[in-house]
């Protein structure tokens, strides 16, 4: 019996009016950005003394919106997509005794590692989660964490250090921040402000 088989992961996500423009990539607008976070189920404020910079394609991480810190050398990017496809084509799936799929909730701890072996040119930086408690109360997502690592990727270029950050929240959106700088002593002193800037509703 032919089995189908359904790849869920949706990391190449393509919104062409966020990635075209010139060698710089695009700048993406705050409201750009609020106005697609919201049809999704997310939140954002812009951190003080923070503003839109250029959206770079790459083909380490596909990514919709970029802020840097106007007095210091720190960036923050965000990728973020929708789980209401996969969990669409899931529930569609198990109407199908002949379709096999994997439950679109549980892909983000594959995609994680991924990304920071991507981030690293290989290197496996060890990945911390955070509390339950924590991350429901600080971002309303139902998981998370985070991983500090040295860039060696055309996504990290310009920046020598990287920490990502991880949320999930089921069935609703996966999401990884990426903070970079070049200044270990001071990176997580940077992080405080736009740690919090976005959040699940």
């Amino acid at each position: 019996m032919k089995k189908k088989i359904i790849g869920l992961m949706i990391l190449t996500v393509v919104i062409t009016s966020f990635t075209s423009g010139n060698d710089k990539g695009k700048i993406v607008k705050v409201k750009e950005f609020q106005q697609l976070i919201d049809t999704i189920g997310l939140k954002f404020t812009m951190p003080p003394e923070y503003k839109e910079t250029y959206v770079k394609e790459n083909g380490d991480l596909w990514y919709c919106f970029a802020i840097k810190d106007q007095k210091a050398d720190y960036e923050v990017r965000y990728t973020v997509w929708s789980l209401k496809p996969a969990i669409e084509e899931y529930e569609k799936c198990k109407l199908d005794t002949n379709c096999i799929s994997v439950k679109p909730n549980v892909l983000y701890e594959g995609i994680i590692q991924a990304n920071v072996l991507n981030m690293t040119g290989g290197q496996n930086w060890k990945i911390g989660p955070f509390s339950p408690e924590a991350v429901k109360e600080e971002f309303n997502a139902d998981a998370g964490g985070s991983s500090f690592f040295e860039f060696n990727c055309e996504f990290g270029k310009g920046y020598k250090y990287g920490q990502m950050i991880y949320l999930h929240k089921d069935n609703i959106a996966d999401v990884i921040i990426t903070y970079m700088g070049n200044d270990k002593t001071i990176f997580s002193e940077l992080m405080d402000a736009p740690f919090h800037a976005l959040t699940f509703k």
